[in-house]
């Protein structure tokens, strides 16, 4: 195909490592075409799990897309003479047991263990081994230019859309399915969903996308304006793999700071899509929340479902529960099984507590019929020498804080409940700030749970049945991202302040990030930075901590494998201003949970 151009915008390509590396990767071993019945009790290895019926593994098929490129898959299926619907995955993370050994780079493995698994699924898919006996095919696609799939690989937008729609076709079209197509899966998975849905492919009945992005610029790229070029590396040279290129998305990055034609491919438009969806979220994932929600709100189906749940994505991927609430939907929309599923909640939250193994757990699927929920209370606090306040300091003030180090305390202010509370939805921030030593901040905002004894606290997104028993409190658990949740986050960059008005709200800031404003040094501007979407709740006595500071209050997913530098152009100090003519503040999500 020819190279896509965006605005007269030619895509920069970068060759993809090649899958004979195999660092950091399983043995590769390349696939070739056959297709063998595996018997019940099958096992890839004596530390899988072992199949509980015979299924049909069909290796290395092709697929033709509509340029003549050819990609592979194996579908693995029950045996029967009915025909079956099919579960797609699509992702550049391999097949056949290739792959990055993510979780052998995760602590505790995040409570997975290998024997949970056939070693058939594709990371981020859904396994075989579970849904042949529940009468669906499962079709791992190994998407264009990955592994030994012809062609460029493309980062979502419009060609990942074809190309998905040209699998839900080709494989509604064989003699072994139904006709009826899906898609599941996290992460790269589920936005590959989104991607293919507004493709429109007539065999496509319903979506299940689980942790997925539909903004790549906003929600992974440069969220806030901020460039995240050490987790875009690390997803192209350590997790892919290739015999052609790849887009150079840092290179593209560097080259196109700013939102343009080229980015907005890679924004995905769902508001025209009435098919049945099943979207799911979690609040630990830094790149998933906000793009699962908003896309929850902007579908117009009028079968669309939400779950937010209180564990880390992988986890809840394959949990039992999570599978038999899945196959309900499956069942209902591509089998046609009259199931009741339309009685479920339209969206299930979770509300975390921050404890530890003695509890009390978080509090999972609290039903409410939107997001946020009807009747949030929005609360306005005023930012004071140290703490939040219903009420504005007459006099002006400000508070410092050094922006280019980790070594260094951030600008803290507190509140403390005098009863028990939740804060569940969208927090905002307005601060007003200067720097005298630089023309640009970057600013990172988060809200943290304190507890009674003033202890800043931690949840495990691991539920603790499934870590070891010697492992008690948060201080028992390494601090990575997949493993400890903070909070909810803030970030922008001050040249990028600029907002769209028409697409703004009062809670959901929504900057343009098409230009940049410099500030002169010790020039004060108002910046208005949403937080992503929260629910914690607080007892009496306990705190919740708005901190402001020059770098994410968030730790790594792959500590292993991704620097912990700095990703900011700080220097010197920052002053936030309030008090006075500057109304610094936060707006807090109060909602009842007794009414619920």
């Amino acid at each position: 195909m020819a190279n896509l151009e965006f605005d007269g915008l030619q895509i920069p390509w970068t060759a993809t490592i090649p899958p004979e590396d195999t660092t950091a990767m399983a043995p590769y071993v390349k696939q070739t075409r056959k297709t063998e019945t595996l018997p019940k009790g099958w096992k890839k290895t004596p530390a899988h799990r072992a199949l509980s019926c015979d299924l049909i593994y069909s290796q290395n098929e092709g697929i033709i897309l509509r340029d003549g490129v050819k990609i592979y898959c194996d579908v693995i299926r029950p045996v029967t003479d009915d025909r079956v619907p099919a579960i797609l995955s699509m992702s550049p993370y391999g097949k056949g047991g290739h792959g990055f050994l993510i979780f052998d780079h995760q602590p505790f493995r995040l409570g997975l263990p290998q024997s949970g698994w056939s070693g058939l699924e594709k990371f981020e898919g859904v396994d075989p081994a579970e849904w042949g006996p529940r009468g669906y095919a499962v079709v791992n696609i190994d998407i264009r230019g990955t592994w030994e799939s012809e062609g460029n690989m493309y980062m979502e937008g419009t060609q990942a859309g074809r190309d998905g729609y040209d699998c839900c076709e080709h494989v509604g079209a064989q003699p072994w399915c139904s006709g009826s197509v899906s898609m599941a899966g996290n992460s790269w998975l589920a936005t590959a969903q989104w991607v293919t849905a507004v493709e429109f492919p007539p065999s496509l009945k319903c979506i299940a996308p689980w942790e997925g992005f539909i903004n790549f610029y906003r929600q992974v790229c440069a969220r806030g304006g901020v460039p995240r070029t050490s987790f875009l590396g690390f997803i192209a040279r350590k997790t892919i793999r290739g015999r052609n290129k790849q887009e150079d998305i840092k290179a593209a990055l560097e080259k196109w700071p700013f939102y343009n034609a080229y980015w907005h491919d890679k924004n995905v438009d769902v508001s025209s899509l009435t098919l049945p969806v099943y979207a799911l979220g979690s609040y630990s994932s830094a790149i998933h929340p906000f793009g699962t929600i908003k896309a929850f709100n902007e579908v117009q189906s009028k079968d669309k479902w939400l779950r937010i749940h209180s564990t880390q994505e992988w986890y809840d991927l394959y949990t039992p529960e999570a599978t038999d609430d899945l196959q309900k939907f499956f069942d209902r929309y591509l089998k046609g099984i009259e199931n009741g599923w339309e009685q479920t909640p339209r969206v299930r939250v979770s509300v975390l507590t921050f404890r530890d193994r003695a509890g009390p757990n978080s509090m999972d699927n609290i039903p409410f019929s939107e997001y946020p929920p009807k009747g949030t209370r929005h609360q306005k606090l005023y930012l004071t020498e140290s703490s939040l306040s219903t009420e504005k300091a007459h006099q002006a003030a400000t508070i410092s804080y050094q922006s280019d180090t980790y070594a260094v305390k951030p600008a803290e202010f507190r509140l403390q409940f005098d009863a028990d509370s939740a804060l569940v939805g969208y927090p905002m921030v307005r601060l007003h700030m200067s720097c005298a030593d630089n023309d640009d901040m970057d600013v990172h905002v988060s809200l943290r749970k304190v507890g009674r004894d003033g202890k800043t606290l931690e949840h495990i997104n691991i539920p603790w049945h499934s870590l070891p028993d010697n492992v008690k409190t948060s201080e028992d658990v390494p601090t990575t991202n997949t493993t400890k949740y903070f909070g909810p986050t803030g970030i922008l960059r001050a040249s990028h302040r600029a907002q769209d008005p028409e697409l703004s709200t009062n809670i959901i800031p929504y900057h343009r990030h098409d230009k940049e404003e410099k500030i002169a040094p010790g020039t004060v501007v108002p910046l208005d930075i949403g937080l992503w979407p929260m629910g914690i709740h607080f007892k009496k006595g306990e705190s919740v901590m708005l901190r402001v500071q020059g770098f994410i209050d968030q730790s790594n997913d792959f500590p292993q494998q991704i620097d912990a530098k700095l990703e900011n152009l700080n220097c010197g100090k920052h002053t936030i201003h309030f008090g006075g003519e500057y109304d610094s503040h936060i707006i807090l999500p109060f909602v009842d949970l007794a009414q619920e």
